[in-house]
């Protein structure tokens, strides 16, 4: 059920595309899940540094994917979906006097009322028409 989205992010930070490198850090992940005397070793590694490595990581991948959002088509339908799931997220108090199973659907996470607003923004707004060279 992974995408392995964060190997983007790892070779748009690294710019290190090369198999044998990507292929040297799963023997090392390997190692450290069979051999426990370097898992502990890896464990040394403070919070903080893994913290910050994790967030360039996932900001880098975020990025990508933002880079792709070049129409005002598509940047209507993101930034539409975000809000959108955000925002009620945020004022689930006034869900209340929805059903319980509405606000069990779509007040506990921003990525139902997300998913369900991009797809249907996708259905509804007009396509861009290609013009011809």
């Amino acid at each position: 059920t992974a995408s392995y989205s964060q190997n983007v992010g790892i070779v748009t930070t690294t710019k290190v595309i090369n198999r044998s490198v990507l292929g040297m850090s799963a023997g090392i992940l390997l190692i450290a899940g069979l051999v426990p005397k370097f898992s502990a070793l890896l464990t040394t590694i403070p919070q903080c540094v893994l913290g910050g490595a994790t967030i360039s990581v996932f900001a880098s991948i975020a990025m990508t994917g933002i880079k792709l959002i070049t129409s005002y088509r598509n940047t209507s339908i993101v930034g539409l979906s975000v809000a959108l799931g955000v925002g009620v997220t945020q004022a689930s108090a006034s869900l209340g006097m929805f059903p319980a199973w509405v606000t069990t659907v779509f007040g506990k996470t921003p990525v139902v009322i997300a998913t369900v607003t991009a797809v249907f923004l996708n259905l509804v707004l007009p396509k861009e028409k290609k013009t011809e060279k």
